[in-house]
């Protein structure tokens, strides 16, 4: 019995992994980003993040990592905003494959510091990500940190509020 549970743990685990992440929703050019073709959005590798639970508590240390700017993720897919007055209704949601997700606005992004540390990582420490699906989602200036830490990404969407 001991054994099949470890076994379905295993497969759940397995099934959330990740090797591509889709970018869609209200965007001109619809993408899918993976280890292939991730050099050509430009990746930054940036020092010392604490992934931080509401506590405070340090969950994971990321002495380096490895990252596309989520900004520059959406830049490359040009949002489709015709009446740029709207642009508080519009809003990026991070999708995981085990039905995680978080929001950021389009104001939080473009007009706020937090849009120059969010970055979908690929690397830390020096190494591929494995454990966490091939791609994560980081806020490095979230207070905590943790919340925001989007784990096997599958999908980057830009959408509108009514």
């Amino acid at each position: 019995m001991l054994t099949i549970l470890a076994l379905l743990t295993t497969m759940a685990v397995t099934d959330t992994t990740t090797n591509k992440v889709a970018v869609k929703g209200l965007v001109e050019h619809s993408f899918v980003i993976n280890l292939s073709n991730i050099s050509h959005l430009k990746p930054e590798t940036r020092k010392d993040l604490n992934i931080t639970g509401s506590t405070g508590d340090i969950k994971k240390t990321f002495r380096t990592y490895k990252g596309v700017s989520l900004k520059h993720i959406l830049d490359s897919a040009k949002i489709k905003m015709p009446m740029h007055k709207e642009r508080g209704k519009y809003y990026i949601s991070v999708k995981a494959s085990d039905g995680y997700t978080t929001m950021y606005s389009w104001n939080e992004i473009y007009n706020n510091p937090t849009g120059d540390n969010v970055f979908l990582v690929f690397e830390v420490n020096g190494a591929p990500i494995k454990e966490d699906g091939q791609f994560v989602m980081i806020c490095s200036n979230d207070k905590p940190t943790g919340p925001r830490h989007v784990k096997w990404v599958e999908e980057i969407e830009v959408g509108k509020l009514p």
